[in-house]
């Protein structure tokens, strides 16, 4: 138990500092670009259940977390700080499921986790979520469905130093940033985000992008 805080605490200062270094950022270093097709809540489950008809295998999740940690993320982001966290979805038995990379409290043993679509986009822990879409033939689909069940079989831990230059662990962004990566043979399906000589991708590197679309955007 000890171990874990002192893993969290470990988090949460990492971050903390990351942020107290960005904030000495000029103004003009951010290039605010709206989200469109903004879902405001009435009935969110009826709202969650019509964007899951949008899904597709492979199609990305994203979601704004209603904690402290997830708010600090989400001022990592360069150009849209709207959301916090990302995966990547996928059909199993007629359900439909998220893996995607965390750490912290919220999974403790830190490994890849995959998680139904609802849950990973829940009302209890979120301010909302979208779905983003890159066009994806059923050979892609496949190569990148066997990809992240890959890594979620061999239980690929949380990166907790946000190194882009190690594939043994993986945090959110960055899971997503290669598997895309090796599902097109490249290392620069998304931008990286370069922030005084530290490099890492973040949110918003994943759903702004010309070949991006952005099905679905729900705030709770």
């Amino acid at each position: 138990m000890r171990s874990m805080k002192k893993r969290n605490s470990a988090y949460v200062v990492f971050v903390f500092l990351f942020l107290m270094a960005c904030s000495n950022d000029s103004p003009h270093s951010e290039t605010k670009k709206g989200i469109s097709n903004i879902v405001l809540k009435k009935d969110y489950s009826r709202q969650v259940d019509s964007c899951k008809q949008l899904l597709e295998n492979g199609i990305i999740v994203l979601r704004s977390g209603n904690d402290a940690i997830s708010s600090m993320f989400a001022q990592l982001n360069k150009t849209d700080k709207t959301f916090s966290h990302c995966g990547i979805a996928f059909e199993e038995n007629n359900k439909w499921f998220v893996y995607h990379a965390i750490g912290g409290e919220d999974n403790p043993d830190e490994k890849l986790r995959k998680e139904p679509f609802e849950t990973f986009v829940g009302v209890s822990h979120n301010l909302g979520f979208g779905i983003c879409k890159y066009a994806l033939v059923d050979e892609k689909q496949k190569k990148l469905n066997a990809i992240v069940t890959d890594w979620y079989q061999k239980k690929i831990p949380f990166d907790m130093e946000f190194d882009l230059q190690s594939n043994d662990r993986l945090y959110c962004a960055e899971m997503v940033f290669k598997a895309f990566n090796q599902t097109f043979n490249t290392d620069s399906f998304f931008s990286i985000t370069n922030h005084k000589g530290f490099k890492y991708v973040s949110t918003d590197n994943i759903f702004i992008n010309k070949d991006a679309q952005l099905l679905c955007h729900l705030v709770y």
